[in-house]
């Protein structure tokens, strides 16, 4: 009988320890910002519960990019305890709508791998936008050691100042700004000058670098035709 007793306690510590788990519980899976500025720093709290009967670990935290960070204080909850994941997002270099994701890693057997989400609006205001045009001169047939200059514009489409802030280019061209700098809805006349010093097919670029905010740079290519004077 007492042999019994033990086999059944024993049986019953089995069947409770196998049965027993933790289990993660968040009040929301997803939380939308609304709408920010880009640059602003936005800061999200994930409220959890470990609604099982069994410590619960969070293991790992893990985001699908470097602009978003989370950082727990703890990672073991005890049944019914609360707890919150932070989560940093950076809007810097946005301007759209965006959902990020928050990779979580627990000991919950039935939801081990939750996924956590943040969704909003960035909207920049202040910057400086280009456009060239043309993107492409052709001098065509051309004598060695002549000069030659064709124009482009570069026009500034954004909402503050656009500036020149490096012209990169071979010795045969010369790019001549008559400014460095155009307000908004402005734009730039450039007279680029060409002195060829060989003879056959030339192909060059001017690599422009701005302060506009997705394209900070501009490739104007240059064609030729070269011919002995």
């Amino acid at each position: 009988m007492k042999k019994l007793f033990v086999i059944i306690l024993f049986t019953s510590l089995i069947t409770f320890s196998l049965a027993a788990n933790s289990r993660i519980e968040f009040k929301e899976t997803t939380i939308d910002f609304g709408e920010v500025d880009s640059g602003k720093l936005v800061d999200i709290n994930f409220e959890f519960e470990n609604t099982g009967d069994s410590v619960l670990i969070i293991k790992n935290i893990r985001a699908t990019c470097g602009c978003t960070a989370a950082r727990l204080e703890k990672k073991e909850y005890q049944p019914g305890e609360k707890g919150v994941i932070p989560v940093k997002f950076n809007s810097r270099g946005y301007n759209k709508r965006i959902t990020k994701i928050i990779r979580i890693s627990t000991n919950d057997k039935e939801n081990p791998f939750p996924e956590l989400k943040i969704t909003g609006n960035v909207v920049l205001k202040d910057f400086a936008a280009i456009e060239m045009e043309p993107d492409q001169l052709n001098f065509e047939e051309v004598t060695m050691g002549k000069e030659y200059s064709k124009k482009i514009s570069i026009k500034n489409t954004g909402t503050i100042d656009l500036r020149i802030v490096e012209v990169t280019h071979s010795p045969e061209i010369v790019p001549e700004f008559t400014q460095k700098i155009a307000k908004p809805g402005k734009e730039m006349n450039v007279n680029i000058v060409f002195k060829p010093m060989q003879v056959g097919h030339y192909t060059t670029f001017i690599k422009i670098r701005t302060n506009a905010y997705r394209q900070r740079f501009v490739i104007l290519r240059i064609n030729a035709e070269v011919e002995e004077e």
